[in-house]
C-alpha cells in the first residue's frame, strides 16, 4: 500500500489546497461585489462542465494513460491558481477572469477524478479496497471539513494571495509525488 500511501496523502493535500483556493475566491468576490449570484455563478462555471463532460470523460480517460491524464490535468488546474495569484498580484483580477478558469477547472476535474479513481484500483491490491475507500472517503471528510477553516483563517490574515501561494505549493508537492 506504500504506492497508494504516498498517491492518496498528497492528492490529499492537492485536494486541500484547492478546495482553500476555491473557498478563498468565493468570500474575494463576495467582498467585491456583494453579491450572491456572483458565487453561484461559481457553482455553475466549475459544475456545468463538469457534469456535461463526466458522461464521456471517464471512458475518455479510462483509455489515456491514468498517470499522465493526472498529471496533466492538475497541471493545467495548478496553471489557473498561478494565473489568479498572477492577476491579483498585479491588480487586474476581474470576476469573469474567475468564471473562465473556473469552466477550466470543471473540464479539468471531469478527466481527473476518473482517471484517479482507477489509477488507484490499479496500484493497490484488491484485498485493501474496503481500506482504500475508508481513507479516501476521510481524506475527503476532512478537506470537506477543514478548507473552509483553513481558507478564512489565512486569507483573513494573510491574504488572498497566501491562500494561492498555499494551493500552489500543495500542488508541487502532489506533482511531485505523481510523477515519481
Amino acid at each position: 500500500l506504500k504506492t497508494f500511501l504516498i498517491l492518496w496523502s498528497t492528492q490529499g493535500i492537492s485536494a486541500l489546497g484547492s478546495s482553500m483556493t476555491t473557498f478563498a475566491i468565493i468570500i474575494w468576490a463576495y467582498e467585491q461585489h456583494d453579491t450572491v449570484s456572483s458565487i453561484s455563478m461559481f457553482t455553475i462555471c466549475s459544475m456545468l462542465p463538469y457534469v456535461l463532460l463526466s458522461f464521456i470523460a471517464g471512458a475518455i480517460a479510462d483509455k489515456w494513460n491514468k498517470k499522465i491524464t493526472m498529471i496533466v490535468t492538475n497541471m493545467i488546474s495548478a496553471t489557473c491558481s498561478f494565473a489568479v495569484l498572477i492577476l491579483l498580484h498585479i491588480g487586474m483580477l476581474e470576476i469573469w477572469h474567475l468564471y473562465i478558469i473556473n469552466i477550466i477547472i470543471g473540464i479539468m476535474n471531469a478527466f481527473q477524478f476518473p482517471a484517479a479513481e482507477v489509477a488507484i484500483t490499479l496500484i493497490a491490491p484488491k484485498k485493501h479496497y474496503m481500506r482504500i475507500s475508508g481513507l479516501q472517503s476521510l481524506s475527503n471528510s476532512i478537506v470537506t471539513i477543514f478548507a473552509p477553516a483553513l481558507a478564512t483563517a489565512v486569507l483573513t490574515i494573510c491574504g488572498l494571495n497566501t491562500v494561492l501561494v498555499v494551493d500552489i505549493i500543495y500542488f508541487v508537492v502532489a506533482f511531485i509525488a505523481l510523477v515519481f
